[in-house]
């Protein structure tokens, strides 16, 4: 016999077939078709043949290899601080019950990836906002051009600024009924403002925070705008190594744009993985 629960749950499965199936057989399609394509063989442009070949270069060619390390390293250092940044501030939020606070922080998930890069270059270039703050404080030759460093200095700050206010959009609504339920226990009990944190705060958060962590991970390490438009010429990232490969007046580096592409894709499917095996838990972290 089937309960009402799983009743419940059949009869939301069926609402969002339609449109689900649209996007699983659409993903799927663009997945098999990228994958073929990747192995060399592109009829219409007369490569008929299926090889690994492509991806042996790749993983021989030092620009390739540049790129995919320049991608993890300012993804990686990127969703760190912005993770770490997010919590404190989830934290905060979850204390402080401003009504225009808590509308403000929610503002730079809402711009687009192209407007928050135009903000942060206005904002971080040679001649921008920063620069004549500093200038009118009347500290002379001031060299604060974070834009096309060589570290990426400015798709870091374009990242934190998109996924500081996601991370804490997760966590603040962990706190604030944490509070509500441990908070008064725990000072009773002589435990102090860092240990609550530490012990009860952070561990009831800590799944939210670790998946929160691998979905900004996953989307700067091959977001393409960001690096677009304040990365450094070289190295590029990986997104934009893929686009400008694919683009190239040499049909043959179509099948190389591909296959980094399907690099792409294994690697996020990677994530996904370590993603849901985060989330397919029960017990763990939840608040009574």
């Amino acid at each position: 016999m089937i309960n009402n629960v799983q009743k419940k749950r059949i009869q939301g499965l069926l609402l969002i077939l339609p449109a689900l199936s649209i996007i699983v057989i659409v993903t799927v399609y663009v997945i098999i078709n990228t994958f073929i394509e990747s192995l060399g063989y592109i009829p219409e442009l007369s490569f008929n043949n299926f090889t690994f070949k492509y991806y042996v270069n790749l993983f021989t060619d030092s620009v390739f290899l540049k790129s995919l390390y320049f991608s993890a390293k300012v993804g990686f250092i990127s969703a760190i601080l912005a993770t770490i940044l997010g919590v404190y501030t989830g934290y905060y939020l979850s204390r402080w019950s401003n009504s225009f606070v808590s509308l403000l922080y929610k503002l730079p998930v809402l711009l687009s990836y192209v407007a928050a890069a135009t903000l942060i270059y206005n904002t971080f270039s040679d001649k921008g906002l920063l620069y004549h703050i500093i200038s009118t404080l009347g500290i002379s030759q001031a060299n604060v051009n974070f834009i096309y460093n060589s570290n990426g200095v400015g798709v870091i700050l374009l990242n934190i600024f998109k996924g500081l206010p996601f991370v804490a959009f997760c966590v603040a609504p962990i706190f604030m009924k944490a509070d509500k339920t441990y908070s008064f226990v725990a000072q009773n009990l002589g435990c102090t403002r860092f240990k609550y944190i530490l012990k009860i705060l952070l561990p009831l958060a800590k799944r939210s925070i670790v998946t929160s962590f691998l979905i900004i991970f996953n989307f700067n390490m091959f977001t393409y705008e960001g690096y677009y438009y304040l990365g450094p010429s070289n190295p590029i990232s990986i997104g934009v190594y893929a686009y400008k490969t694919y683009l190239n007046s040499d049909l043959s580096n179509r099948i190389y744009g591909m296959a980094i592409n399907m690099i792409m894709i294994i690697i996020s499917i990677v994530l996904c993985f370590l993603y849901y095996n985060m989330i397919k838990g029960h017990g763990e972290g939840e608040i009574l």
